[in-house]
């Protein structure tokens, strides 16, 4: 068959889909990804025939900001409203007009697309194939409808599919929440087949920085705001002040394009990177301090880890308070993170053994989730039989 993935231009939506990706071209099928024009040659380099729609992330973020000047006086636990509208919506309208035409010739059985891609189910209804939506982290409650339809309708209705938004709700959803952290109440997406997250991409070429081999071997702490929202050098500093007192080693990430050098000089045992593999140095790790992406959250409870949780916006306050009512997490909410909250609560997480037997559990649960594999056979299945 011939299967097409698609993605906004963001690691955190894009990178999840990979492993069923990986998967359907494992089993023989003829497999495209598509995503902006910044993130297409990183697939282009992990082998996906990869095409290159719409704008980069930076523009559609630039055209956000610039749309919501007054960002900053909205709580930040509300922008995920605000960007729903003025970020995804506007990005899949230019998106669409690549994407659907290239979907109609190359004539795809099935398309696959995560939660935040509203030009794909057009690709798919124009292409007369089988529509997934491929699930990111917790799974989305039943009030996440009214935060994502209507820009669905919206962008549908100019493709001339007004009811192509209830068909969404309806089709497949592919959910990578283990059952801890689902939450309460009816989902958003009602048919769901499980499938088991992944804790990271890893090729054969990927490989963990030669600088951690002068760490001293001590518990190692994992600290990451992601991809997105890495530009935040007082929560950085905040962190650092607050574990430089502490036993442990420590692993800063501050994003590709981000500068290490912009947090000065750190003593022994505490490494700054752009980047580091995740699925590589979070076996290594005792506990993960981070934003709360859904990538980053699923790929450390994948090794068991406990976290810290520093939300920053979107969809990172509703993960953190699923991944704290499992016990396996602490949460520190926006203006609360100073050097003492922070040392406070590492040494909780990693002194008191309730949130590691918490996130060893949810560990366990992912394990025990259907493998892309199987999902996949089950995809191709249903669109065998349609």
């Amino acid at each position: 068959m011939k299967i097409l993935f698609s993605s906004s231009p963001a690691y955190g939506h894009l990178y999840p889909m990979l492993p069923l990706a990986r998967a359907a071209v494992r089993a023989g099928h003829e497999v495209a990804v598509a995503t902006g024009p910044d993130l297409a040659p990183h697939l282009a380099d992990r082998g996906f025939d990869a095409w290159a729609v719409g704008p980069t992330f930076a523009e559609s973020w630039a055209e956000r900001n610039a749309a919501l000047p007054d960002l900053d006086s909205v709580p930040p636990d509300q922008h995920m409203l605000l960007d729903v509208d003025v970020l995804f919506r506007a990005a899949a309208a230019k998106r669409a007009v690549d994407l659907v035409p290239r979907a109609e010739a190359w004539r795809p059985d099935v398309v696959i697309h995560e939660p935040a891609e509203f030009a794909a189910p057009i690709a798919a209804r124009r292409a007369g194939a089988v529509h997934v939506t491929h699930g990111l982290g917790p799974t989305p409650p039943a009030p996440m409808r009214a935060i994502l339809e209507p820009a669905m309708v919206d962008l549908f209705t100019a493709w001339d599919a007004p009811d192509l938004a209830a068909a969404v709700f309806a089709s497949t959803y592919l959910d990578l929440c283990p059952p801890t952290l689902h939450p309460d109440g009816d989902p958003a997406f009602p048919s769901s087949l499980p499938l088991r997250p992944s804790a990271g991409d890893v090729l054969p070429t990927d490989e963990l920085p030669a600088s951690l081999a002068a760490l001293s071997g001590r518990d190692l702490v994992y600290l990451t705001l992601g991809t997105v929202f890495h530009d935040a050098p007082e929560v950085f500093e905040a962190c650092l002040a607050g574990l430089r007192e502490l036993p442990i080693d420590v692993v800063v990430t501050v994003g590709r394009d981000g500068d290490p050098d912009r947090l000065g000089p750190q003593p022994p045992g505490m490494l700054v990177e752009r980047y580091v593999p995740q699925a590589l140095l979070m076996p290594r790790c005792r506990l993960v301090i981070a934003h709360g992406g859904a990538g980053t959250m699923l790929g450390a409870f994948a090794n068991g880890l406990p976290q810290l949780i520093l939300p920053q916006a979107a969809d990172q306050f509703l993960n953190a308070a699923a991944a704290e009512a499992a016990g396996a997490a602490l949460t520190l909410q926006p203006g609360t993170v100073t050097p003492d909250t922070v040392r406070a609560a590492v040494r909780r997480l990693l002194d008191e053994a309730s949130f590691g037997q918490a996130a060893r559990t949810i560990k366990a649960e992912i394990a025990a989730t259907p493998a892309a594999e199987d999902v996949l056979a089950t995809i191709v299945a249903q669109a065998g039989n349609r």
